[in-house]
């Protein structure tokens, strides 16, 4: 979804906009923002109650509020409901999300991921020339094929070879490079947020050492047992996602005569990804710096990410077998 937020003023005229300016004084209330309700099910605006906030659903805000269909505050509210899938929090007067406005993200990647995503391109270019084209996403991997000799030749090679199969003049060259660069930096995201699934497979890895800690406690290390299946479940979805998108950019040839359609599909990817990982962000900081060993706090922290599992993935993944 790309659109400006676009309703009636309060004057009955159209008005465009990129931030959420509503115009009825509730929206001024010192303190209030938008969020997700408690159980994540829907969007509600929460205003301060004393030491305490008020959680109003976007629909009993309209009605209490005469919020008038069609109007301009009614038409941010529906991008708050559809911004909440890309931050936490939304305060009135904050920017849109650019996700909603021109597709592009919210959030910022390193330039190590940049690097990265440069990378994995120029790899896929040398292996295009060779004809046998390889998706790798390992950095020691794809530093090491770099350091050959031959890669750096096999790389410009294939810039003027593509410029020829696309039926472009030699000057044109520099639109290839161009292009395949607008790709590496949608790329770049994927590889950022390659990085969180590395963080929850982390956790993954560490409640195997954890249960050999506890391996003289039945009970506890049974608890651990099932926890780790109910990891199977998250763990193949990432995964799933991870390899479409590898699998929709494997081919240069093809990304660079469908390069719109591919920026749109690995947009699209990111934000699943990205809204997916917004649920595990707690869960993840929680599990930063720890200890393997026996301890309350590793217990309670056991407790806590079989709850966060059990929620999400008990009924599809709890009575599956090794």
């Amino acid at each position: 979804m790309t659109a400006d937020a676009d309703g009636k003023s309060a004057s009955g005229e159209k008005r465009t906009s990129t931030t959420f300016d509503f115009e009825h004084k509730v929206f001024s209330i010192e303190g209030g923002y938008f969020a997700l309700s408690s159980d994540k099910s829907h969007a509600v605006f929460y205003v301060p109650l004393g030491t305490t906030f008020g959680a109003v659903p976007l629909p009993t805000l309209r009605t209490t509020f005469d919020i008038a269909t069609e109007s301009h505050d009614d038409y941010l509210l529906s991008i708050v409901d559809a911004s909440l899938k890309f931050v936490k929090i939304i305060r009135p007067g904050e920017s849109i999300p650019p996700e909603l406005l021109d597709g592009s993200a919210s959030w910022q990647v390193t330039e190590e991921n940049r690097a990265l995503a440069r990378n994995r391109v120029l790899i896929q270019l040398s292996s295009w020339v060779l004809g046998h084209e390889i998706v790798v996403s390992d950095a020691a991997q794809i530093e090491q094929i770099l350091d050959d000799p031959g890669t750096k030749e096999r790389i410009e090679e294939a810039y003027i070879q593509l410029t020829e199969k696309l039926g472009l003049p030699p000057e044109r060259q520099g639109d290839i490079r161009t292009r395949l660069n607008s790709f590496a930096h949608e790329l770049a995201y994927i590889e950022a947020l390659r990085d969180r699934f590395s963080a929850v497979r982390s956790i993954a890895d560490r409640t195997e050492r954890l249960r050999n800690t506890y391996r003289l406690d039945r009970t506890f290390s049974s608890e651990i047992m099932q926890m780790q299946k109910l990891f199977r479940t998250p763990m193949g979805e990432f995964q799933t996602i991870f390899d479409q998108v590898d699998a929709q950019s494997g081919e240069v040839l093809a990304l660079m005569r469908n390069l719109e359609k591919q920026i749109g599909f690995t947009r699209k990817m990111r934000d699943e990804l990205h809204t997916r990982f917004m649920d595990w962000e707690e869960l993840l900081d929680k599990w930063t710096d720890v200890t393997i060993e026996r301890s309350n706090a590793n217990e309670q922290l056991i407790k806590t990410t079989y709850r966060f599992l059990a929620q999400r993935y008990l009924k599809t993944n709890v009575w599956k077998r090794d």
